[in-house]
C-alpha cells in the first residue's frame, strides 16, 4: 500500500491555530471539537501544504470560504489567513506570517509565508484601458477606482518551502515571491507550480453546484459501476448515471431510472446529490491524493450515512487516498469508526480539537481505544 502523504503535521500562525501538532495520521483523519476550535482551518492549511507553489490554491482556499462574497475584496480575505494583531483601522496595511512542518512521503518538510500588503499608483490611461473591458468592476474596499493616478492595493506572499529530497540529505531552499492581484475575477502568478499533491476539497455546499462536478469530474468517472452501485442502496430503481443534454445546452446530470426515465440530478434529494459527488471526487484522485472534506455528514439523513461512509472508508484504503474531514455529529463520527471491518488499528484516526490562549490542543483516539471509549463506555469525544 501506497504510504501517507502525511504522517504528522504542525500548523502555527494560520488562521486561529497555535502551535497545533497532529501527529501519526490515518488514512482516514476525523477532525471533531466545538464551533470556532480550527476544524475547518486544518483543512485549508493542509490544502495550501499539497500545492505549496501555487498561489491560485490561496485564492481558492478563501473563496471556498466565503462563497457567498460576503468580504469585499480577495485582500481583505486573505489577511485573516495569518496570525496578527487585529487591526482598528482597516486603512492600514498589514504584515504577517505563518509556518507548517510535516513529514509523510510527500518531500515537502517545512513551508515559511511572510504576507505583506501594499499599494500601488494606477495611472489614467491604464484605468482607462481596465474600464473599457465590459462587465468588468474594479475596485478595492467598495471604492471605484477614478481620476488621476489612482491608488490599488494589493498583497504581496512569498512561500519559502523547504524540501528534504528522497535521494540526499541536504536540504534546498526554493523561494518563491508573486503578487495576488484583484482586477474583476482575475488573479494573476508570475511562477509555475512544481511540486504539488493531487488534492479536493468538497465543502457543505458543493454538492448543490453542478457545472463544479461536471468541470472537476469527467463523463468516463459516471460509466464507473461503482457509483450507481451505490446510488441503488438509496433507490433501487436507479440503473445508471451520465452526463448529457437534452436541449442542446449546458451538459446536466442525469439519472436512468426505471420509474422516471432520464431524470436531472437536482430532482433527487440531497443525499443523492452528495454521495454523487463524493464519490466522483474520490475516483478521480490518483493514489497518493488527498481527499477534505467539510461537515461530511452534509446533505444526508442519518439512515443513509452507513451506506456512505462505509463504501467512502474502504475507497480509500482501496485507491490508498488519504480522507481528511469535519463533523459535528454524533451518528457520523460512530459510522466512520465503524466503517470497514477490515481496516488496520490506526487506519481511522479522531483528534478532538480545542483552543486555549496560547495554543491549539488536540487529543488523538484511535484503535481499540477509540472502539471502547465510544461503544463501550459511551463517552463523547467530540
Amino acid at each position: 500500500m501506497t504510504a501517507l502523504s502525511f504522517t504528522q503535521v504542525e500548523i502555527d500562525g494560520f488562521r486561529g491555530l497555535r502551535s497545533l501538532h497532529l501527529e501519526n495520521l490515518g488514512r482516514v483523519n476525523i477532525l471533531v471539537g466545538s464551533n470556532n476550535c480550527g476544524k475547518t482551518s486544518v483543512l485549508e492549511a493542509l490544502s495550501v501544504l499539497c500545492q505549496p507553489q501555487n498561489p491560485q490554491e490561496w485564492v481558492r482556499m478563501v473563496r471556498r470560504r466565503d462563497f457567498g462574497g460576503l468580504d469585499e475584496t480577495i485582500v481583505q480575505s486573505l489577511r485573516w489567513c495569518f496570525a496578527q494583531t487585529i487591526p482598528t483601522d482597516y486603512n492600514m496595511l498589514v504584515e504577517a506570517s505563518c509556518k507548517f512542518k510535516c513529514e509523510g512521503n510527500f518531500p515537502l518538510r517545512e513551508l515559511r509565508v511572510r504576507y505583506k500588503e501594499f499599494t500601488e499608483i494606477i495611472s489614467e490611461s491604464i484605468r482607462e484601458r481596465m474600464i473599457k473591458r465590459p462587465g468588468i468592476r474594479y475596485t478595492f474596499a467598495g471604492r471605484l477606482l477614478m481620476g488621476e493616478d489612482s491608488e490599488y492595493r494589493g498583497a504581496e506572499i512569498k512561500h519559502s518551502p523547504v524540501w528534504l529530497k528522497p535521494d540526499s540529505t541536504l536540504e534546498e531552499e526554493l523561494g518563491i515571491t508573486f503578487k495576488v492581484t484583484e482586477i474583476g475575477n482575475t488573479y494573476v502568478r508570475n511562477r509555475k507550480q512544481t511540486y504539488f499533491l493531487e488534492s479536493k476539497t468538497l465543502s457543505p455546499y458543493s454538492y448543490q453546484i453542478n457545472r463544479m462536478q461536471l468541470r472537476s469530474q469527467s463523463e468516463q468517472l459516471f460509466n464507473d459501476d461503482r457509483v450507481s452501485e451505490l446510488l441503488k442502496k438509496f433507490d433501487s430503481d436507479i440503473e445508471a448515471i451520465r452526463i448529457g443534454s437534452f436541449s442542446g445546452d449546458r451538459p446536466a446530470i442525469y439519472i436512468k431510472h426505471r420509474k422516471l426515465g432520464e431524470a436531472p440530478l437536482s430532482v433527487f434529494g440531497d443525499a443523492m446529490r452528495r454521495t454523487v459527488l463524493l464519490t466522483t471526487t474520490l475516483l478521480s484522485l490518483k493514489a497518493g491524493g488527498l481527499l477534505f472534506i467539510d461537515e461530511v455528514e452534509a446533505g444526508i439523513h442519518v439512515s443513509g450515512l452507513a451506506n456512505v461512509f462505509n463504501w467512502l472508508v474502504e475507497a480509500a484504503r482501496k485507491l490508498e487516498i488519504q480522507l481528511f474531514v469535519t463533523t459535528h455529529s454524533l451518528e457520523a463520527l460512530d459510522t466512520l469508526i465503524s466503517a470497514n471491518s477490515e481496516q488496520t488499528a490506526d487506519d481511522i484516526v479522531v483528534y478532538q480539537l480545542t483552543q486555549t490562549e496560547e495554543r491549539t490542543e488536540n487529543k488523538r483516539f484511535s484503535g481499540d481505544l477509540l472502539h471502547s471509549l465510544r461503544f463501550d463506555s459511551g463517552l463523547d469525544v467530540r
